[in-house]
């Protein structure tokens, strides 16, 4: 009876050690497995161009392509937006992408304001909601320029 008692004793106390040690050894694992996905994607500054190119525009359309990292996957991203010269080397960027169900809007020159196709949103050349069911205005954007580039913050 003792050898039995004995035996089951060290066979709990074995498997009791082993259990913990997996765990210590399994939590930093799943962290870092799983970790990536709750990670949100970093912003990063874009180059748009050359700022001289841009110079005396007026909600100029540019396009341009980058990098994003989302969990464990990383795409190729195409975005266009809306570029101004304000003068003083300032520049308004706005998002093409409308706050409404994310349609792209165009601007017009005639009136003076960004439209979207989908719903008839309109916003003024602030990019403040005229008309229309959007939310928010249209998003804009940081800027930077180094060394003659403008940049936009991309999150």
């Amino acid at each position: 009876m003792e050898k039995q008692n004995r035996r089951s004793f060290l066979e709990i106390g074995t498997a009791f050690i082993s259990g913990i040690m997996s765990l210590a050894a399994g939590i930093p694992l799943i962290g870092f497995a799983i970790s990536p996905a709750f990670k949100k994607g970093e912003s990063k500054w874009v180059d748009l161009g050359l700022a001289d190119r841009l110079k005396n525009s007026r909600f100029k359309k540019v396009d341009y392509t980058f990098t994003a990292k989302d969990g464990w996957v990383k795409a190729t991203k195409k975005r266009s937006v809306y570029v101004t010269d304000t003068g003083n080397g300032g520049w308004n960027v706005f998002s093409r992408t409308c706050s409404h169900l994310g349609c792209l809007v165009r601007w017009d020159e005639q009136k003076e304001s960004f439209l979207c196709p989908c719903h008839g949103a309109v916003f003024d050349k602030n990019g403040i909601v005229v008309a229309g069911p959007p939310p928010r205005p249209l998003q804009k954007l940081q800027t930077k320029v180094e060394a003659g580039i403008l940049y936009v913050k991309e999150t």
